[in-house]
């Protein structure tokens, strides 16, 4: 959600043009009703590009250690998918970002629809582009590979 509000508070700031844009546009903490119904909505989105894949999706308790040593429970979201064995798990990171900006892209789009009905097509495209780039990572298979013997 960080990065939503540091989204649409730029987004808000650069219009030149609507000096009213930046307080219409930005999330603030009331608008976080509002927000979490868009990130569920967007996890329902992701599970249904991926249904036949998901194991797990959801928020999952963690320990964590603060800076004073002190231990303490973080929630992070989670999703685990049945790939194949021949999966290039070198697409990881890159899928992990795609997620992460899907979520922001969706989230954003969901409340332009909202604030500012300029840009929501444009990020609701890009959060469908996004989606469909970890649609297919998941399911690339790397070529196989044929083994070599020491004799």
């Amino acid at each position: 959600m960080h990065e939503v509000a540091v989204t649409t508070a730029y987004t808000g700031g650069k219009m030149d043009s609507d000096e009213r844009a930046l307080h219409r546009i930005s999330t603030v903490d009331e608008d976080e009703k509002h927000l979490d119904r868009f990130w569920e909505e967007s996890r329902a989105d992701i599970c249904q590009e991926l249904i036949g894949l998901v194991t797990f999706e959801g928020m999952a308790d963690r320990d964590a250690i603060e800076d004073g040593g002190m231990q303490k429970k973080s929630c992070n979201y989670e999703l685990r998918l049945e790939v194949s064995k021949s999966f290039d798990e070198a697409l990881l990171p890159s899928m992990r970002l795609s997620l992460f900006s899907y979520f922001v892209q969706s989230i954003v789009a969901k409340w332009y629809v909202y604030t500012n009905k300029g840009e929501a097509g444009a990020y609701a495209d890009k959060a469908a582009t996004l989606l469909d780039d970890i649609h297919r990572k998941a399911v690339y298979k790397k070529r196989p590979t044929r083994p070599t013997y020491n004799d």
